[in-house]
């Protein structure tokens, strides 16, 4: 693990304090990687202050980039078919949809708490002035990617959709400029082609909105705007439920803000859906 690398780099310099922290942390890495710092420092026997200090003497900025860290090699070791075997044994009484709706519930309540209203108005500020929205996910926010980009052309956006694949994305970023923005997501883990991607948008002083999960602190470059809440509990069957609602929050809230281009948007919409529709009988 990288955090036991960092520690055992460290091991000279921990103090006793931060003896009893390591020992916490790394008793249960998928446990720890949920508590507070007060709820480790309480764990630990310490004062809150010796956690913070210790995320800092390992290189973090504080304990919530450790923590974020812990969640990511939690999150990455845990193999597919073991997040469905655990969402499996949790089922009470062979209630799976219960027990799904109970979490899902659970996470989107962590949601309104994590992700605030002025980040969303900023990030539909920024959807609502480019000149083009480009969209990026691989794996499983592929679906995100359709649905966002359907969503943000029946408001008027102009949208591009980016390729995975090394040479069409970069044959797709050569009119990438500082007029666009970058609606990227990353879930688990990171997308290989991501850091390169996000590099270039900074090269090119590109806006990036970055929708994540638990990794979405430790992406790097850090994007201009991130929105980010877990999506359930780290090494368990997790779905897309937290950035679907984040997704929605978002167009409605470019709704809200973009002076009735979006209303517009879709009333044209409508006006074309009725002439292709026409037409059919004929």
């Amino acid at each position: 693990m990288l955090l036991a690398q960092l520690i055992e780099q460290q091991q000279e310099r921990l103090t006793p304090a931060d003896e009893r922290v390591v020992r916490s942390l790394l008793a249960d890495p998928l446990a720890a990687s949920f508590w507070s710092a007060s709820e480790v420092a309480q764990r630990a026997g310490v004062h809150e202050a010796s956690v913070v200090r210790l995320a800092q003497k390992l290189g973090f900025r504080g304990y919530p980039e450790l923590r974020a860290t812990l969640q990511d090699e939690v999150i990455t070791e845990v193999k597919p078919a073991e997040r469905v075997r655990r969402r499996l044994a949790q089922a009470a009484d062979d209630n799976l949809l219960a027990g799904i709706v109970g979490d899902e519930i659970a996470a989107l309540q962590e949601l309104a708490r994590l992700v605030s209203q002025d980040q969303l108005d900023a990030a539909a500020r920024l959807l609502f002035n480019a000149r083009r929205v480009a969209l990026f996910g691989s794996g499983h926010a592929t679906a995100l990617v359709d649905l966002m980009d359907r969503r943000l052309r029946r408001s008027g956006c102009a949208t591009l959709v980016l390729p995975d694949s090394a040479r069409e994305l970069a044959e797709h970023l050569l009119a990438f400029g500082a007029e666009d923005v970058l609606l990227a997501f990353a879930f688990r883990s990171r997308p290989i082609r991501l850091e390169p991607l996000l590099q270039y948008a900074v090269e090119q002083h590109t806006p990036v909105v970055l929708i994540s999960d638990t990794i979405g602190p430790l992406v790097r470059p850090q994007p201009h705007l991130l929105l980010s809440a877990p999506r359930g509990t780290s090494g368990d069957y997790q779905t897309l439920t937290v950035p679907m609602a984040i997704c929605n929050a978002l167009v409605l809230t470019l709704a809200r803000l973009d002076n009735g281009r979006s209303l517009s948007s879709l009333r044209r919409l409508e006006t074309l859906l009725g002439r292709f529709r026409d037409n059919e009988g004929r």
